[in-house]
């Protein structure tokens, strides 16, 4: 769902780019033929966030050595690409290239990170959707929303999740997306002991000694269909899980304290190693992110969230 605040269209944007958890996730022993893995995944959009700001200008024809595309790419976060390596370049060029816009543009593109960097939490696919939401905004280029999802598949997995938001079902590499009903507001305390952990890496580990399973994924869906969250919440798993473990054994640890301190469901999110604790209410939050801060490197106290994308 994306949500507007202001309906201008100006040659400067900001939008606010939420993160996402994996309530489930399934994984494939058998790659597909592009490399990937097929996965089911019940994805849920959550508060935490980064803020984006799109400056957008004729460039004059003149193009900067240093910066052939015309995109800028600033940060205050340095743990962050500001090349082509970062998901944000990635779309825009898609965006340029797609409609002949390129070399045209001197775009500057400013990150406010607050979502850890390689914690599972889809940082870098969220900014890169907001990018593609931009570029549209910016350009008033009319881009249909079925199209929008295609050109996100283009950019990653998770990116077209993050056009969505939401409680979504999740398939293929990621990228086939089926809405569910949202689920309702929840607390959620989410922490991480600052590993940076690569996707790519969790998946390569997996190959060779990850444990497939037979995917539960219609149980869920019909566990949100008919408002059956407790039996959803005890059923909450991610196959990569065992396999971040071998590397990171404190994943383990923040998912009991968590519970211990009084959260009523606690899972791994996506390739981790980031962990989500479900609180019945704000105090109870409080308790256990108060708790995680003496064990954990980052905590944050969050909630989840109908949507993944606001334009500010």
């Amino acid at each position: 769902m994306l949500l507007y605040s202001k309906m201008e269209i100006k040659k400067k944007l900001t939008i606010r780019a939420s993160g996402k958890i994996n309530l489930y996730l399934n994984v494939s022993r058998n790659l597909r033929s592009d490399g990937y893995h097929e996965i089911r995944s019940i994805m849920q959009s959550i508060g935490l966030s980064d803020e984006l700001t799109y400056k957008v200008k004729a460039n004059g024809n003149k193009i900067d050595p240093a910066k052939p595309n015309g995109i800028y790419i600033t940060s205050n976060d340095i743990n962050i690409p500001l090349d082509e390596k970062n998901l944000v370049h990635k779309a825009a060029i898609i965006m340029l290239d797609e409609y002949k816009l390129k070399n045209k543009y001197k775009i500057e593109i400013n990150i406010k990170k607050h979502i850890p960097v390689c914690a599972g939490l889809a940082g870098g696919s969220t900014n890169a959707a907001a990018t593609l939401v931009a570029l549209n905004e910016i350009f008033e280029l009319k881009i249909r929303y079925p199209r929008l999802l295609k050109l996100a598949a283009l950019v990653g997995s998770d990116v077209p999740f993050c056009i969505k938001g939401g409680t979504v079902l999740a398939g293929g590499r990621g990228e086939k997306l089926g809405q569910l009903q949202d689920l309702p507001f929840y607390w959620l305390v989410l922490a991480t002991d600052g590993r940076k952990l690569h996707t790519k890496d969790i998946y390569g580990m997996f190959d060779l000694i990850g444990k497939e399973v037979k995917s539960k994924h219609r149980e869920l869906i019909k566990n949100i269909k008919e408002r059956q969250y407790d039996i959803l919440f005890n059923n909450l798993e991610n196959d990569l899980e065992k396999v971040v473990l071998t590397e990171d054994e404190k994943v383990e640890l923040l998912k009991d304290k968590a519970k211990e301190l009084g959260a009523f469901a606690a899972q791994m999110t996506g390739s981790g190693p980031t962990i989500f604790a479900f609180c019945a209410d704000l105090m109870s939050a409080r308790k256990v992110f108060e708790g995680l801060k003496n064990c954990a490197d980052r905590v944050f106290l969050t909630h989840t969230a109908p949507g993944s994308l606001v334009i500010l």
